[in-house]
């Protein structure tokens, strides 16, 4: 096993944690004002805007997901499809009245086996959900605070996305609201 990531593999694997996180919270929207009227634009890759193709290209086919801390799948062997699946759920971020953003901080990388390395990232997830689709009301929000394992594996030449763990410090607001079972 290799006593340390390379930085080109560093950087390798940072863009891979950019495009899973930017993936998931892919909505934008651009505004412009003219004469006092508001028009909204919305441009994205699907209808709720998410990119799911860019998170199915760096997802590995095998995954070791565990979202047990939201009362989500623990699954040692799911198939890339089926972790779309899950997280383009409408329980999920599926749902077009919620929009997240998972803001990265500082990472660390290290070998687990000869060949996946498991990345440690610190991850500010702010989550917010409207009334409606005029996105004019919030009804909840919910901030978590968390450090999300990722395992990365090389075949081919090329890092996939193998695992995913996230965790979570702390919340601001209710977070159990955002999925529907908060009080």
């Amino acid at each position: 096993m290799p006593a340390k990531v390379t930085p080109e593999d560093a950087l390798d694997l940072s863009a891979i944690a950019f495009d899973w996180a930017d993936s998931f919270d892919t909505k934008v929207y651009s505004v412009f004002s003219l004469f006092n009227s508001v028009f909204m634009f919305r441009f994205s890759q699907s209808a709720n805007g998410q990119d799911w193709d860019r998170l199915r290209h760096i997802l590995a086919p095998i995954l070791d997901v565990d979202y047990s801390f939201l009362s989500g799948p623990r699954d040692e062997s799911m198939t890339g499809e089926d972790f779309i699946a899950f997280a383009s759920g409408e329980n999920m971020l599926g749902s077009s009245l919620i929009d997240t953003q998972h803001l990265i901080g500082a990472s660390k990388y290290n070998w687990i086996s000869e060949t996946v390395v498991q990345g440690a990232h610190q991850v500010r997830a702010a989550h917010q959900k409207y009334t409606d689709s005029t996105k004019a009301t919030v009804e909840a929000k919910g901030h978590g605070h968390a450090l999300v394992y990722i395992k990365y594996s090389k075949a081919g030449g090329e890092w996939k996305l193998c695992g995913i763990k996230p965790t979570m410090y702390w919340s601001e607001y209710n977070i159990a609201k955002i999925w529907g079972h908060g009080g």
